[in-house]
């Protein structure tokens, strides 16, 4: 694993998990499909983790406070 991507393995079964996919289904997609794919949902994974961060931030700002 270089630079945080995972393995195309890993990356499949997470596609495969998220879609609902055999991996079968996926292989049958087209390859730029599957890549864009990929990258979107990386992307989703990203924005909720950043959002995830901002709530714990916040919670901890507030819990201050009192």
């Amino acid at each position: 694993m270089k630079r945080g991507k995972p393995s195309p393995l890993l990356e499949d079964v997470a596609i495969c998990a998220t879609m609902g996919w055999t991996h079968d289904e996926l292989n049958a997609q087209p390859a730029g499909f599957v890549e864009r794919l990929g990258f979107y949902l990386e992307t989703l994974a990203n924005e909720r983790s950043r959002e995830e961060q901002r709530l714990e931030d916040e919670l901890r700002r507030l819990t201050r406070r009192r």
